[in-house]
């Protein structure tokens, strides 16, 4: 039974260990992890391998840790200056967990960035790596050969704990965003030392869709300075819905009325008459007394001729 009891109590102290045990940073590198891989880079390629200098590493490493405390990448170092006016090339970047190969060869693979990689023949270098939380912040400085620096005094310190978050909305790693114009189109013209990585997310969108926007292919992932990138494009109008209108039925045209007229009297039909046969001939011919008389006495006197030539003057023959 005892030996049962140290069994449990062993594996409650495993899993309270497994419990409470933070993951290690897997992927984040160093500082001299960064160095060591942009080294490799410029060997590999047949340039002089940068050289460590250890003022460049204290100035890269208080930048490093004054962007963690700030939560975000900026150029701007904690008293104000910015590399750039010195001579002092610069690269910033940061991430949840991110490896040095991925920070130079996507994040800084940009024209402006790529510069501080193989742009110089040679030079001294000096990185910092800095975490809060899950997420890593890398700075790299660079003084290319033959450049003269006004350096900072040797025990210039950095105070980090009167530093006070500043992100803002409209501020994000030294990007400083534009509000769309007139047409709902936002346009960005590409600053020195910011990445299409840093744009994208200032505006809170992707690379892939801000250069497809500018019309670019969206595996392209350089931005050169001065170039306009499109972050948005023109939202398409909303279509406002119309009352549809009632039509107004026309005004009737009032008519006068016509006159009544007073009914005709219906005529009585007349009966239809019967057709008379004609009469006869000798009828017609002697129907009319006066015309008979006359016949008559026609024929009395042919009647008297004929027996005077027969009677009197006609002789008889022998």
């Amino acid at each position: 039974m005892l030996h049962m009891r140290k069994i449990y109590l062993i594996i409650i102290l495993i899993c309270l260990l497994i419990g409470t045990h933070k993951p290690a940073q897997a992927q984040a590198g160093s500082a001299y992890d960064l160095i060591a891989e942009v080294n490799a880079y410029r060997a590999a390629n047949g340039l002089d391998e940068y050289s460590i200098d250890s003022f460049l590493m204290e100035y890269a490493q208080s930048h490093a840790e004054y962007c963690a405390s700030i939560g975000y990448g900026t150029h701007t170092h904690q008293d104000g200056t910015v590399p750039f006016d010195s001579g002092i090339q610069e690269n910033v970047a940061s991430g949840t967990n991110m490896s040095v190969s991925f920070t130079i060869y996507t994040i800084w693979a940009d024209p402006v960035h790529w510069k501080l990689i193989a742009g110089n023949s040679g030079g001294r270098i000096g990185a910092g790596a800095a975490y809060s939380g899950d997420s890593v912040y890398y700075t790299l400085n660079v003084i290319p050969s033959g450049t003269t620096v006004s350096e900072p005094p040797e025990n210039t310190t950095v105070v980090l704990a009167a530093v006070q978050p500043q992100v803002t909305q409209e501020y994000i790693g030294e990007v400083i965003t534009n509000t769309p114009n007139a047409n709902g189109i936002v346009v960005h013209f590409v600053k020195y030392g910011e990445s299409l990585w840093s744009i994208a997310i200032a505006y809170g969108t992707t690379g892939a869709q801000i250069m497809e926007n500018s019309g670019f292919s969206p595996s392209i992932t350089n931005v050169f300075e001065g170039q306009k990138l499109i972050i948005k494009t023109a939202s398409p109008p909303t279509a406002t819905v119309q009352p549809s209108k009632t039509p107004i039925p026309p005004t009737p045209t009032i008519t006068p009325p016509r006159p009544t007229r007073t009914p005709m009297p219906t005529r009585t039909p007349m009966p239809t008459p019967t057709p008379t046969q004609p009469p006869p001939v000798l009828y017609r011919a002697f129907g009319n007394g006066q015309t008979l008389g006359t016949a008559l006495v026609g024929l009395s006197l042919v009647g008297l001729i004929v027996v005077v030539f027969f009677g009197f003057l006609r002789k008889p023959k022998p």
